[in-house]
């Protein structure tokens, strides 16, 4: 089984250690909202659930009549969201989760389990790319600590973020105030000094 906690361990590093990841286009499942307490708000915990529960879906598709060619079997990628509507991290209050699949899953397969599924949020299946991000680990209760750290790094090596009001946070055991969270700041990718040697592609 394919289990990117094994196979892409430098790409979601548990390390405080500031380290760089430059990630293409894959495919996400996708669902957005505001929750005024973060990630201890009812609306944000609901919207992470499901697509958590509709990813296990999707991984079990054979299981549940979903046909899906070129199936290998693998273990669901973890929720993270994109946080933004604020000048720090303390206000910013929209999210946009984002759940990265298999390069063999597409359009009509999510179509297939989003219909098993039944949910009523607006979940939806979209391509994206993360971009060159600089990132360090830390836990949920942590964030203002660890986006200390990488604003930190970004001056010292002279990066330019691409949006100052937004970071990343991926839940690499979900979403608890004690679990670990990978955070991420996008930048630009020719400016500033960025450990090219060191970057984990993807």
């Amino acid at each position: 089984m394919f289990d990117w906690r094994v196979n892409e361990a430098e790409e979601y590093s548990r390390d405080a250690q500031l380290s760089f990841v430059n990630l293409t286009t894959r495919s996400y499942l996708t669902v957005s909202g505001d929750a005024p307490e973060q990630t201890a708000d009812p609306a944000f915990l609901s919207a992470a659930q499901a697509l958590e529960q509709l990813a296990t879906l999707i991984s079990q598709g054979p299981e549940h009549g979903i046909e899906i060619g070129g199936f290998k079997a693998y273990h669901p990628y973890p929720v993270q969201a994109v946080w933004s509507g604020g000048s720090d991290a303390a206000t910013q209050t929209h999210f946009k989760l984002w759940l990265k699949q298999p390069l063999f899953i597409n359009q009509k397969i999510f179509d297939a389990a989003i219909k098993q599924l039944n949910s009523t949020l607006p979940i939806a299946f979209e391509q994206l790319a993360e971009g060159v991000e600089i990132q360090t680990a830390g836990t949920n209760a942590q964030r203002q600590e660890a986006l200390t750290r990488l604003q930190k790094g970004i001056e010292a090596r002279e990066l330019v973020r691409v949006d100052p009001n937004q970071h990343r946070e991926v839940y690499l055991d979900g979403v608890s105030p004690i679990e670990t969270v990978l955070y991420r700041v996008e930048v630009q990718p020719n400016r500033g000094q960025i450990d090219r040697d060191n970057m984990a592609y993807n």
